[in-house]
C-alpha cells in the first residue's frame, strides 16, 4: 500500500470509530496488520493517545460550528491530517492537499474547502 491508501485506510477506520463509537483500537486493528507500515503505525498510535486533544484542536478552528456538526467522514479526515501535521510526518501541504483529495473523493462538494481552512489555519 502507499501512503495514500494508508491515509484512506485510516479515515474509514476514525469513521468507523466515530459512527459506531467502536474502541480506536480496535477499529484499526480491523482493517490493520500490527505488520504494517511505520507511516501507517506512527498515525494509528498517535490518534489513540490524542484524538481528544485533537478534537479541541480542530474545534478551535471551526467557525460558528462544532466539531460534533460535521459529518463524521469529515472529522476523521481532519483527524488523520492534524495528527499527520502534528507528527512532522509529511510537510503541511502535502498533507493539505492529501486531505483535500480524500475529501472530493468522499465527502460532499464543499467539503474540502473547510477542510483546507482549518488545516491551514493550524
Amino acid at each position: 500500500m502507499n501512503r495514500h491508501q494508508y491515509r484512506v485506510g485510516i479515515v474509514f477506520a476514525l469513521y468507523k470509530h466515530l459512527l459506531l463509537n467502536k474502541d480506536l483500537k480496535e477499529c484499526f486493528s480491523d482493517d490493520f496488520n500490527e505488520d504494517d507500515d511505520e507511516f501507517l503505525n506512527g498515525i494509528c498510535n498517535d490518534l489513540m493517545v490524542n484524538i481528544d486533544t485533537y478534537i479541541t484542536e480542530i474545534a478551535g478552528h471551526l467557525k460558528r460550528w462544532s466539531f460534533e456538526r460535521l459529518n463524521y467522514v469529515d472529522q476523521a479526515i481532519l483527524l488523520e491530517a492534524v495528527s499527520e501535521i502534528s507528527l512532522g510526518l509529511n510537510n503541511k501541504n502535502i498533507v493539505i492537499d492529501e486531505a483535500i483529495r480524500i475529501a472530493k473523493e468522499y465527502c460532499d462538494e464543499d467539503s474540502y474547502r473547510y477542510i483546507n481552512g482549518v488545516l491551514d489555519n493550524l
